[in-house]
């Protein structure tokens, strides 16, 4: 009887000591919130988390503060607390459970942040409670299980209606925004098999995908293989891009989302470059089962105008739910000539006018081959593909200037 009482205190303490070295990052925005938190941590025997004062720069820098394992994020002083959540989720790491701490009193806003992969701790709230919340977050969050589990990477998927529209330098740009402008943690997944040029876009130099061998099953692997296939190119951006001369492209395209499955929880944005392999319904369906947002890329062009229209209808047929967000980019890849088609002619015939328009730029092969972001250069595609950005985000765009339209060809007669 002494032993398994014994027994079952020291299970128990080694469970406290586990949850106890977990990083913990605070943000807060009163200092009574910062004082209870502190407080409870030292009560239940804690070290006291980290504490940073509740701005969007600081938060963009949580993958760089001590890689926390749970935070507090304090929005007491939100008018809105799912709004600003919806805000920051993409800041913050999947693998990180995060609390949120708010005195919004709705069964909605517990159900909204639930299903973000949130916790709310309503305030205000005493020493204990706050104990007992704590304690179950750690213990959910050591056994990896709980609302950690359900928060995984935005995928997002660049189809490019056709071959060269653009498609990967838009992707390239777009990811290297998110992670370098947005601090957001993002993983690059290259769909092109047996070529590509992806890493051109990405101004890397002696770049090599990774070789995968035809004797790995897929049900094999699993997440330590999976991130050894994955490359860093910074410590907020990571691709993946494999090739094999064994395997042909679909058997690598359903290599390559395996790897994704295992990794789903490593980042907080998947950008996804498919210029290949989509072309039918039944492609379109299994992509609108697996990605938050898909971004239609055409340039003014017959053939891709007739390319995206198709595309379109097969989206609205299959997508009628609106679960997947879509969006469309009109991109000036070559400069107008007689072969074009006008914006109001787009418009005419897709129903619709383009979400996002980029203008084409005789510089822009310039600053890929210098390796440097046209996003950060005075290129008139700049603002466009920022605007994409934010569009990602849930964040708003800055106004164009009418006179971007220059670039494109004005309706014919």
């Amino acid at each position: 009887m002494f032993d398994l009482v014994e027994r079952l205190s020291t299970n128990k303490n080694n469970e406290h000591k586990l949850s106890n070295k977990l990083e913990t990052i605070l943000f807060y925005q009163t200092e009574e919130c910062r004082s209870l938190i502190n407080e409870s941590f030292r009560f239940d025997g804690r070290d006291e988390p980290k504490s940073v004062k509740n701005r969007d720069e600081e938060l963009r820098q949580i993958d760089l503060l001590n890689s926390p394992d749970v935070v507090f994020i304090e929005l007491n002083a939100s008018k809105d607390v799912v709004q600003d959540a919806q805000r920051i989720v993409h800041l913050l790491p999947s693998h990180v459970s995060v609390v949120v701490i708010g005195s919004e009193d709705a069964i909605s806003t517990i159900r909204l942040l639930k299903d973000m992969g949130f916790y709310y701790l309503f305030w205000p709230v005493s020493k204990q409670e706050c104990c007992d919340f704590m304690l179950n977050v750690f213990d959910n969050h050591d056994q990896n299980k709980g609302l950690m589990a359900n928060r995984k990477a935005k995928r997002v998927a660049i189809l490019g209606v056709k071959g060269g529209v653009g498609t990967s330098l838009i992707c390239s740009e777009i990811s290297r925004s998110l992670s370098f402008d947005k601090g957001v943690s993002t993983l690059l997944v290259d769909h092109h098999y047996h070529g590509g040029n992806l890493d051109i876009f990405m101004g890397l130099k002696q770049y090599q995908k990774r070789i995968v061998q035809k004797g790995t099953l897929l049900t094999n692997i699993d997440g330590t293989y999976a991130l050894g296939l994955i490359r860093k190119i910074t410590p907020m951006l990571s691709m993946l891009a494999i090739d094999s001369e064994e395997l042909n492209a679909q058997e690598l395209k359903e290599y390559t989302l395996a790897v994704q499955d295992q990794v789903l929880n490593n980042s907080s944005v998947m950008i996804e470059d498919h210029a290949q392999l989509i072309r039918n319904k039944d492609d379109i369906d299994r992509l609108l089962q697996r990605v938050d947002v898909l971004v239609f890329v055409f340039d003014a062009t017959v053939s891709a105008l007739r390319d995206y229209n198709r595309f379109n209808q097969l989206v609205k047929k299959n997508n009628l739910d609106n679960e997947t967000r879509v969006i469309s980019v009109l991109n000036a890849s070559r400069p107008v000539n007689s072969g074009s088609v006008s914006l109001d002619e787009i418009e005419k015939y897709s129903g619709q006018r383009p979400t996002i328009i980029i203008p084409y730029d005789d510089k822009a092969p310039q600053h890929i081959l210098e390796g440097g972001q046209i996003i950060k250069t005075k290129s008139p595609m700049g603002l466009p593909l920022m605007n994409l950005v934010s569009l990602i985000l849930g964040e708003e765009q800055k106004q164009q200037k009418r006179s971007i339209f220059r670039f494109f060809k004005v309706k014919r007669e």
